[in-house]
């Protein structure tokens, strides 16, 4: 267990040369599905029902329940909140921010013989809102300056890091004690000594994916989709770690303030498959694959280091900044497998199951290219290893219902439970995410409006020492997104299939 908690902190320290971690294909392959109201106030459970733009999402062969056009746009806002615990004390910090949830174009075209109807789909469906922020401090053991020094014993001045190690040395917070060792370091730490620590880390951007997709409807009892998925990654990372000294005076040291950036863009593919069969009047069954995401990505990444320092009587500070890195390469997301279910109440509402199964050591980083040397292929082969220890397979099960009210309104809940995507929970990880909604429809026109509330506890540590993580500040988070959407929608042309 400690071997798989400690890979699993190494996924959460500093950028480093390179911004890839296993943290880094965790976020783009745990979606949080955003999307139109209806589909959010039933937990994003629809995929056997169809019907509506989002349900495609899951399963493609709902968009051949549609029997008339439609388009739909949904705004959503966005409040991310994180309650922070470390050394006993509790900080909270909240970002809002509104966006575009859902919006689709269905065109529904009704046909003679077995195929009632073939319809053809395009949108964008938001798949995770990576919108957040948090801070800790107080005091702890030890120092930043500690993980800089193992960072880089054992390597010369030209093989440290511009990003970490090297800005700690260009400004004094390290040093070679002796000329004659180039590879042995020192800084003014002894065993015991304590700082005080403070770091605000804010995350923005979103994973965002078109969606191209056709069905089919046979004879009303068979519905089949196919879709073809093109993700969209934005996702722009800042932390920046202050530190200072406590009430043991430390010679020579005063402070230190760490700032890292790193900003993430791409573009991917992926296949989708699913059908619907409908049982009976009452009975829908459901199922879909999804293929892995093969996405190309860019990062762009930065750090900076302010060295403060008191020494004759006098003080200073010594600045570094690093070069502004790019480095571009592949990845590979899991399959994905779902089933689903829905129960038709008469005409009083329905009732849907989902279950969806991921595994998320499957993701598998390629850093092939024209430009890879033997060590940054040595770095992909750790950290994709480090994907199949720290990761497992996760499944998440959701469940919904929505109750109609004189037939022109909707009442609707839903409860989603994620699976733990960590072995033996090592990223101390819970996530569940409740709904409740309402709607509105008319024969033309429809407005729906939910509320939904993700909930999800996880652990942070800013950085490691080998010699042992508890070195390191640890962080308890507890976050939560509050989401309000509101879907507008309008149908329209076509005689319903018979």
């Amino acid at each position: 267990m400690r071997r798989i908690m400690f890979v699993f902190i190494l996924m959460c320290v500093s950028i480093g040369v390179y911004g890839q971690t296993a943290g880094d294909a965790l976020r783009y392959s745990y979606w949080t599905y955003a999307g139109s109201a209806r589909y959010m106030g039933v937990a994003g459970s629809m995929g056997a029902l169809g019907g509506d733009y989002s349900s495609i999402i899951n399963n493609p062969a709902g968009i051949a329940a549609y029997r008339r056009s439609e388009l739909t746009f949904t705004p959503v806002i966005h409040i991310a909140g994180v309650d922070s615990e470390f050394n006993g004390s509790e900080y909270s910090d909240k970002r809002t921010t509104v966006n575009v949830s859902q919006a689709g174009l269905v065109f529904a075209s009704a046909k003679s013989g077995d195929w009632k109807s073939v319809n053809f789909g395009i949108g964008y469906n938001r798949l995770a809102d990576f919108n957040n922020q948090f801070n800790y401090r107080g005091e702890t053991e030890g120092s930043i300056a500690d993980y800089f020094l193992e960072l880089a014993n054992g390597l010369t001045l030209e093989q440290l890091s511009d990003y970490d190690s090297g800005l700690a040395y260009d400004t004094g917070l390290i040093y070679q004690p002796n000329a004659s060792d180039p590879t042995n370091y020192e800084n003014d730490f002894l065993p015991g000594d304590r700082t005080n620590k403070s770091q605000t880390i804010s995350e923005r951007g979103s994973l965002g994916e078109l969606n191209l997709s056709i069905g089919g409807n046979m004879n009303h009892k068979l519905y089949v989709g196919l879709s073809v998925g093109i993700p969209f990654v934005d996702y722009r990372l800042s932390k920046t770690f202050t530190e200072s000294e406590a009430d043991v005076d430390i010679p020579y040291y005063q402070g230190v303030n760490f700032a890292e950036g790193l900003t993430t863009s791409g573009v991917g593919v992926n296949v989708n498959l699913g059908f619907i069969y409908r049982v009976n009047q009452v009975v829908r069954l459901g199922g879909a694959i999804h293929t892995p995401t093969w996405i190309s990505l860019t990062d762009s990444f930065n750090s900076s280091l302010d060295f403060e320092y008191f020494n004759n009587g006098a003080g200073g500070t010594n600045t570094s900044e690093s070069p502004i890195g790019t480095f571009e390469y592949k990845m590979k997301t899991p399959w994905r497998f779902m089933g689903n279910a829905g129960f038709i109440i008469k005409k009083s509402g329905f009732i849907s199951l989902e279950a969806e199964w991921v595994d998320y050591s499957k993701n598998k980083y390629n850093y092939d290219s024209d430009f890879s040397t033997t060590a940054i292929l040595a770095i992909e082969e750790e950290t994709n290893n480090q994907i199949k220890t720290i990761f497992q397979s996760g499944l998440n099960l959701k469940i919904g219902g929505e109750y109609v009210i004189r037939k022109l309104y909707r009442v609707r809940a839903g409860y989603a439970l994620m699976g733990n995507p960590y072995v033996n929970n090592a990223g101390m990880f819970s996530d569940s995410r409740l709904s409740v909604g309402l709607g509105y429809r008319k024969d033309n026109f429809f407005i729906d409006m939910a509320y939904s509330r993700l909930m999800r506890e996880q652990t942070y540590v800013p950085y490691v020492l080998t010699s042992g993580f508890q070195n390191g500040p640890v962080i308890n988070n507890n976050l939560s997104a509050d989401n309000i959407i509101l879907t507008v929608g309008f149908k329209f042309g076509g005689k319903r299939a018979k």
